[in-house]
C-alpha cells in the first residue's frame, strides 16, 4: 500500500524516506511560497511558473497623500528552470536533490490534477488555481490585508528660493530662467534711448560751439579786414 503525504503518493518509482516525508512534505507549499516571495519567482514543473511583480508608489499631491507600492503575483504556463528552488529545498529540508526533485514534481502532478476537477485549488499564503471557460490555468492571488496597502500624509514642500527643474510646453526649463523671462524689464533699460538722444546732443551743442568761438571768428575777423583794404 503506498502511503500518502499531503497529497503526494510513493509510488512503485518514487520512495522517499518515511521520515524524511513525514517532516517535510506537508510543508511543501509553505517552502514554495517562501521561496516565491524571496526570488520573486517559483517554477512548478508540469504547471508553469509564479512571478512576483510590484509596482512603485504614487504620489497624489492634490489629496496629500503617497499610495503604498502593491505587489501582484502573476502565473504563466511558460516553463523555467528549477535548480534554484531545488536547492533551496534541499537546503531547508535536509534532503538530496534527487528526492526534493521527485517531491516536487509529485506535487506539482497532484496539484495540477486538482485544478482541473476543483473549481479553486490553494496554494497556502499565496492565492488559488482555477481553469476559465477557455480550459487555461489561472492563478488569482491572494490579498494583503487592508492595514498593508495604507496611504500616508505627504504634503509637497515648495522652496521658493531654490531652482528646480520646471516644464513648459514640451520643453524643459528651470524656474530661476522663467522668472527672469517674465520679470518686468527695468526702467533704465526701457530708456537707452533717451540717454542716446541727450549724449547726440552734447556731442552737437560741443561741435557748434567750438566752430562759432574760434573757427567762425577767424573767418569773419578776415572778411572784415578784406572789405576795408
Amino acid at each position: 500500500m503506498s502511503p500518502v503525504f499531503a497529497g503526494l503518493t510513493c509510488t512503485t518509482y518514487l520512495c522517499l524516506p518515511a521520515n524524511w516525508q513525514a517532516q517535510h512534505l506537508p510543508a511543501m507549499q509553505n517552502k514554495i511560497a517562501s521561496y516565491l516571495f524571496q526570488h520573486n519567482t517559483c517554477p512548478l514543473p508540469g504547471l508553469g511558473t509564479l512571478t512576483v511583480l510590484h509596482s512603485g508608489a504614487e504620489a497624489d499631491f492634490t489629496n496629500k497623500s503617497i499610495a503604498a507600492p502593491t505587489s501582484f503575483i502573476e502565473f504563466s504556463e511558460t516553463e523555467t528552470d528549477t535548480t534554484g528552488l531545488l536547492n533551496y529545498l534541499a537546503a531547508t529540508s535536509g534532503g538530496n536533490t534527487y528526492e526534493v526533485s521527485e517531491a516536487l514534481d509529485h506535487f506539482c502532478d497532484n496539484l495540477r490534477n486538482k485544478i482541473t476537477q476543483q473549481p479553486d485549488v490553494q496554494l497556502e499564503t499565496v492565492g488559488s488555481f482555477f481553469v476559465d471557460a477557455s480550459g487555461k490555468i489561472n492563478f488569482k492571488q491572494q490579498e494583503l490585508p487592508v492595514a498593508f496597502t495604507q496611504p500616508v500624509f505627504a504634503e509637497r514642500v515648495i522652496h521658493p528660493d531654490a531652482e528646480h527643474q520646471i516644464l513648459v510646453g514640451d520643453k524643459e526649463t528651470t524656474n530661476t530662467v522663467m522668472t527672469e523671462l517674465l520679470a518686468p524689464k527695468s526702467a533704465t533699460k526701457d530708456r537707452w534711448w533717451i540717454w542716446a538722444i541727450v549724449l547726440g546732443l552734447i556731442g552737437i551743442a560741443t561741435i557748434v560751439f567750438y566752430f562759432t568761438a574760434f573757427k567762425g571768428t577767424s573767418a569773419f575777423g578776415n572778411a572784415i579786414n578784406y572789405i576795408h583794404s
